[in-house]
């Protein structure tokens, strides 16, 4: 699936922004390193090496605890910094060569002779989707929204520039987050539209993710992903005072979920898609 895809890069970025720290680490941490000696009595002493500008110089550091703890954090960062770069490079590879793992996109890659045929002919949606815990009755209501999902609607091109996130039905979204939360719910067959532009109390608005509920009227789910920016907050506090005059309303046919950095964790948009979306489908 796409969406493993995105939990390497997680784990990638995480790393990398490791390997930025240790590298850091190193780069303001004295030269040389400490060196064990084994004295006639028995004793250990602990030695500094250090060569700079060619010269070598070497003095017993037993007793100086300061160099003792920069040294051994220095070392650490060094061997912290050979692994993390094994697996960043691991990783990369990984995430290059992978293919999209989801029923939609193998069916996408067949030709012409097996596109004709039924879904059910080639396997079995709703014990796909019992890896995702979801019953008989849960699907049936997913798949009763099928035929709203396929209609055309108005998508926002507003800053195309900024759509660079391929999803894995080869639609480009605007960040990470909504990346993670198109991957998944298509990983549950929920049908939505992206983008879609809408007149929202007079004012053209783009809704992040629209979706059709039981009664077939609309509710949405809004992401905002960069609430470390107060530009970015204070615009989109705006919004949501526009939603609310216009009757859509948090906890009621609008989701909200938030975070810092644009990154959302996979636990968070499962629970929103099982105690939020899912019932009101």
């Amino acid at each position: 699936m796409a969406l493993f895809t995105e939990d390497l890069k997680e784990i990638l970025n995480y790393y990398e922004n490791e390997a930025d720290i240790y590298k850091s680490i190193l780069k303001s941490a004295p030269p040389g390193k400490l060196y064990l000696q084994k004295n006639p009595n028995g004793s250990n002493q602990l030695l500094y090496y250090k060569n700079e500008n060619g010269i070598v110089t070497r003095r017993g550091v037993n007793k100086d605890v300061s160099i003792q703890k920069a040294l051994a954090k220095k070392e650490f960062a060094s061997k912290a910094l050979d692994v993390l770069e094994h697996n960043n490079s691991v990783l990369r590879e990984a995430i290059d060569k992978q293919m999209p793992f989801d029923p939609d996109s193998i069916l996408r890659s067949m030709t012409n002779a097996y596109s004709i045929l039924p879904e059910e002919y080639f396997f079995d949606r709703n014990a796909l989707m019992i890896n995702m815990n979801l019953d008989g009755e849960t699907q049936a209501r997913i798949n009763s929204h099928k035929e709203w999902g396929l209609q055309p609607y108005k998508e926002s091109f507003f800053h195309p520039e900024n759509k660079t996130n391929r999803t894995s039905t080869g639609k480009y979204v605007r960040s990470k987050s909504e990346l993670l939360i198109y991957e998944t719910l298509i990983n549950y067959g929920i049908p939505f539209h992206y983008d879609e532009e809408r007149q929202v109390n007079g004012l053209l608005t783009v809704m992040d993710f629209t979706f059709q509920d039981i009664t077939k009227d609309c509710f949405y789910w809004e992401h905002f992903g960069m609430m470390d920016s107060p530009k970015y907050a204070r615009k989109n506090f705006r919004k949501l005072d526009n939603y609310y005059d216009a009757g859509i309303i948090p906890g009621y046919n609008l989701i909200i979920t938030f975070s810092k950095g644009d990154n959302i964790n996979m636990g968070t948009i499962n629970a929103v898609i099982t105690n939020e979306v899912l019932p009101k489908l």
